[in-house]
């Protein structure tokens, strides 16, 4: 009988271009128009750390889901990349070919490597209560959402003490988008759009304040933890046999 021989590894290049940015969004108060009057502030970030987490999330799920596939985790120290993927905020569209030039250029990949990326996603922010959803306006990326009007609780303010009411929150979001890319011919295999956040009471934070809701640990810690959360659950999902 003839030996067929062993099954073909999948190879896999990881890359994360959400995570050198905060997006700070101050809600200013409604007045019955669907216009986006919130005041935004775009925070760079002096590290990686975010990209760094996430292409070790998504590379150790991959990993997890094809113990025999090939990863490569990529750290994004061209700038080129993240110039192109501010291109792509405002569009429905990803400019694969020049991403895949890029990235080819960065590191050596097998002909049918493929690419998973992380990439920000243009949306409504949802941010998970108990009863529902908060928040407005499109946002793309990691960030967080400052609300000095609207009270998590149900008929009453939270209250500090001496009775002074305490209303607002900060929330927490992660618009992302994963795609699974075929290196050899510039094609999207599979993708996957991400919108979660979550929102906790300005009650929280020591002097009624929603921005210190969370300490700077937690914040970071958040954001990690959407990040993680959504990778882990999606990612199995996209992976399927190489093209042959």
């Amino acid at each position: 009988m003839a030996s067929i021989g062993p099954a073909r590894a999948d190879t896999y290049v990881v890359l994360s271009l959400v995570g050198d940015r905060l997006t700070i969004v101050t809600a200013e108060r409604p007045i019955g128009t669907r216009i986006d009057r919130n005041r935004v502030e775009v925070r760079q970030l002096p590290d990686r750390g975010f990209d760094d987490f996430a292409v070790r999330v998504a590379g150790t799920a991959v990993e997890k889901a094809q113990p025999a596939a090939t990863v490569t985790m990529l750290r994004a120290n061209d700038p080129s990349l993240y110039a192109l993927r501010n291109s792509w905020l405002d569009t429905d569209a990803i400019d694969v070919k020049a991403l895949v030039a890029l990235v080819t250029k960065l590191v050596s990949t097998a002909p049918d490597s493929r690419l998973l990326l992380i990439a920000p996603y243009r949306n409504e922010i949802e941010l998970k209560t108990e009863r529902g959803y908060l928040g407005s306006g499109k946002y793309a990326g990691l960030g967080f959402y400052v609300d000095v009007y609207t009270s998590l609780q149900t008929g009453s303010s939270a209250m500090q003490p001496g009775g002074k009411d305490i209303t607002g929150f900060l929330g927490a979001f992660a618009n992302f988008q994963l795609l699974l890319i075929d290196v050899r011919t510039n094609s999207v295999d599979a993708h996957q759009s991400i919108v979660i956040g979550a929102a906790y009471p300005a009650a929280d934070a020591p002097d009624g304040t929603p921005w210190n809701a969370l300490s700077a640990a937690r914040k970071a810690e958040v954001l990690q933890s959407l990040l993680q959360g959504e990778i882990e659950r999606v990612v199995p999902g996209l992976l399927r046999p190489a093209k042959p």
